[in-house]
């Protein structure tokens, strides 16, 4: 995106305080909603505004959706491209007015891709998915513990199983309410699940964590879920390539089902038995077909997509 007929104001978010740049003005405002009006206020002065933050754990949410209410584009970046363009410039320091001022910089350098208003019922299936993910993690270190733990002890990690293992009941239930709600949602759910290898799980992942798959193309998808090799050579030394960054979640759930598919699904068994016969290490091939599965289903669902309009 072109920003140049752009006002950029570079937000560094905290958990309580908000660090604001625009030009050489810097001001600080509460990370609330009473902040949020204040800033919103101020943006009546400038000329087509447009705001830049760090993804924050979470702690964005709030006022990325004020900002979207209030027809404010905003991009959401990556925080670890922010802090490499960092060193780049030669910044090591990391206060929030530095890094108020370096998202300023980074703006004016690099093309922003604007993050588009989170679907509500989106938004729900990603929060309930995070939570599903906490309590499945906690579960099985639970469920190890219980493995080596004496006799007196027992009694407790058992009751903490039994709490866990209900919670995660109620989540799947909550996730199904939301998915049997929405006529989009539930047709692209059935449209994934109808490939052999992918379940409910990772279908829910798919939509909660990259909730843009059919307005990208496949080589920004591939690199948003982290699923691009990256190239280490220089003169003649060869590193083999490897997968680096993007979204977990989703490759944690992708790599199930690739495994799954590898098994059942004669495409991929099939993909996967030549990557092998080639000399590919299994679990290289394995990657190869996360790939393949994450394009293809993004090709269903673009399909599906037009089928709606």
């Amino acid at each position: 995106m072109n920003t140049q007929k752009n006002t950029i104001v570079a937000i560094d978010i905290a958990k309580m305080s908000l660090q604001i740049q625009i030009g050489k003005s810097a001001f600080e405002l509460l990370n609330t909603p009473r902040g949020f009006d204040a800033l919103i206020k101020r943006f009546v002065k400038l000329s087509k505004p447009l705001v830049i933050c760090e993804a924050s754990g979470g702690y964005e949410r709030a006022l990325v959706r004020a900002l979207h209410d209030a027809d404010v584009p905003v991009a959401v970046v990556n925080p670890a491209r922010v802090r490499a363009f960092a060193k780049s410039e030669g910044v090591h320091a990391k206060t929030d007015p530095i890094d108020a001022k370096m998202l300023l910089r980074f703006a004016k350098n690099k093309d922003l891709r604007l993050t588009e208003r989170p679907d509500e019922a989106k938004e729900e299936l990603s929060a309930l998915m995070d939570r599903r993910n906490q309590v499945s993690a906690t579960l099985t270190r639970e469920k190890n513990r219980l493995e080596k733990e004496p006799l007196y002890t027992r009694k407790f990690i058992e009751e903490s199983i039994d709490f866990l293992e209900k919670q995660l009941a109620d989540l799947d239930t909550c996730i199904a309410a939301i998915i049997e709600n929405d006529v989009a949602l539930k047709s692209s759910v059935e449209a994934m699940k109808a490939v052999k290898g992918v379940g409910e799980v990772t279908a829910h992942a798919i939509l909660a964590y990259l909730p843009d798959l059919t307005d990208i193309s496949r080589g920004q998808l591939v690199s948003l879920a982290g699923l691009a090799p990256f190239n280490r050579e220089s003169g003649k030394t060869k590193i083999k390539a490897h997968i680096h960054g993007g979204r977990a979640k989703v490759r944690k759930c992708l790599y199930m089902a690739a495994q799954s598919a590898a098994r059942f699904n004669d495409v991929i068994k099939e993909y996967v038995a030549r990557l092998v016969a080639k000399g590919k290490p299994y679990k290289s091939a394995l990657v190869a077909a996360m790939r393949k599965l994450l394009i293809h289903l993004q090709s269903l669902l673009k399909k599906q997509k037009l089928e709606l309009v």
